[in-house]
């Protein structure tokens, strides 16, 4: 499965942005989100990819981030 990069379409209510390449991604959230929870889905509905793909996952008010690699 290719991962899709019409992240934001599929999450409208908790992603603000989405920046990267095909390596790797930052994604920008709503200041609300449960980033372990959203984390835990991602993993749950991209387990199956052709390549891994690393995520940088961040709150739109923090500048910390937490690294998410999902695996092919």
């Amino acid at each position: 499965m290719e991962f899709p990069h019409e992240l934001k379409e599929l999450y409208p209510d908790k992603i603000i942005e989405v920046r990267g390449n095909a390596e790797a991604l930052t994604v920008i959230l709503n200041k609300d989100v449960d980033i372990q929870k959203l984390s835990r889905e991602f993993e749950r509905k991209f387990h199956d990819l052709n390549e891994p793909m690393t995520l940088f996952l961040k709150h739109e008010d923090k500048q910390d981030f937490e690294k998410l690699v999902l695996k092919a």
